[in-house]
């Protein structure tokens, strides 16, 4: 299984392994590889399995992401190539060292310890408020569900065709990848497996149906269901 090999400026290097469709990287804490530095970006990169292939994507970051020397937007990860996110070091390998010492999976942060974290205030806060999700279009027009649950599913009698997670750091939804639907947010078509976080007000559509994402919510909700 393919791995990053991560250095600090320090020296003090780490391992993650590559075995999840979507690795985030950046300074905050809601990534999945936490570089906790000025000079990287909140959510500065990404990798991304197209078919098998490791695909690296700069996410507009301020200080750019550097394969092999060279600035890049996109790049296929080839054995052995060197990325600078910052003042980090990140070697892809296609083969693990020994002894690898894992420090993230998806959605767990492991900041490395010999650079004290810089994090963004509002992510300290933890979520106290609930959300919920209302029908806002469609014959269940009004229909609300709180999301007090840690996940919620969304679809209809056919299968789900998305979740929405509560987590410290905000609400997060994330469409299937088994769905043959389009989904929506905002007017913009999702792609399976990547999940957004989201604002009071959204919009979801799935399948003409419309969803408004409320936050905060105090009401009751009646006429969904959520696992």
């Amino acid at each position: 299984m393919p791995q990053l090999i991560v250095t600090a400026e320090t020296g003090e290097s780490r391992s993650l392994s590559l075995s999840a469709q979507l690795i985030s990287i950046g300074r905050r804490r809601d990534n999945s590889l936490c570089l906790p530095h000025l000079s990287v970006s909140g959510h500065h990169a990404r990798i991304i399995d197209d078919k098998g292939c490791l695909i690296l994507e700069d996410l507009g970051s301020t200080n750019g992401t550097s394969v092999n020397g060279r600035r890049i937007e996109k790049h296929g990860l080839l054995h052995s190539d060197e990325i600078k996110i910052g003042n980090y070091m990140l070697r892809y390998s296609e083969t693990y060292t020994s002894n690898p010492e894992p420090v993230a999976e998806l959605q767990n942060v492991t900041p490395l310890r010999s650079i004290e974290p810089i994090i963004d205030p509002d992510l300290e806060q933890i979520i106290s408020e609930v959300a919920a999700l209302k029908v806002s279009s469609g014959e269940k027009a009004g229909a609300i569900v709180p999301l007090d649950k840690p996940v919620t599913t969304v679809g209809r009698s056919g299968g789900d065709v998305g979740a929405i997670a509560k987590k410290p750091t905000g609400y997060y939804f994330l469409p299937m990848s088994n769905s043959s639907n389009a989904i929506k947010h905002n007017g913009v078509e999702l792609k399976p497996r990547i999940e957004i976080k989201l604002a009071g007000g959204d919009l979801i559509q799935i399948s003409g149906e419309q969803l408004e994402f409320i936050y905060p919510y105090y009401g009751q909700g009646i006429g969904m269901r959520s696992s």
